[in-house]
């Protein structure tokens, strides 16, 4: 048998194997990319989500440190409102909603607030003053091919609460 016969059958045979080969990649590259496209949607919805949650309860954080040292100013409701937008200011602060309460009830109101944080506070009584800031969420993307925005919240909610001053 001549060696030089074998050689080329064995070079043309690798050959026409690799070509078969990437044809099979290209069919499984297909298959799969419609899952990782899924999974990678996925991971930035959440990060979206989990981002825009943290903002949210920092403003709610720093809106209640804000809001119970407040006590004995006469606009505290409004200073409150405008601490918690500033804080949140990568939010669409339209889509903010700010409540505040003192010892549990609610006050939305400068005199109200004024009047709730004056008696809640003190040597004698202790006085909490709670935040809440919920913020209507929009996913990062909609459409057909991600319908993860369906398993996110529509809203991101978040309290703080601290001792008035």
């Amino acid at each position: 048998m001549n060696p030089s016969r074998t050689t080329m059958r064995g070079r043309g045979a690798r050959q026409l194997k690799l070509k078969k080969q990437r044809g099979v990649a290209v069919v499984e590259f297909a298959l799969l990319t419609p899952l990782l496209m899924t999974i990678v949607i996925g991971i930035a919805q959440f990060g979206w989500m989990f981002s825009n949650y943290l903002m949210v309860a920092n403003a709610a954080s720093s809106g209640a440190r804000y809001f119970a040292a407040q006590r004995g100013t006469t606009n505290p409701y409004s200073s409150t409102q405008t601490q918690v937008g500033a804080s949140a200011a990568l939010l669409t602060t339209s889509k903010l909603t700010i409540a505040t309460s003192v010892n549990g009830a609610a006050c939305s109101s400068d005199s109200s607030c004024a009047a709730d944080l004056t008696s809640a506070g003190g040597t004698s009584a202790v006085g909490t003053a709670t935040v809440t800031v919920s913020y209507t969420f929009a996913p990062l993307f909609k459409g057909s091919l991600s319908r993860l925005y369906t398993l996110m919240p529509s809203s991101l909610s978040a309290s703080a609460v601290e001792r008035v001053q």
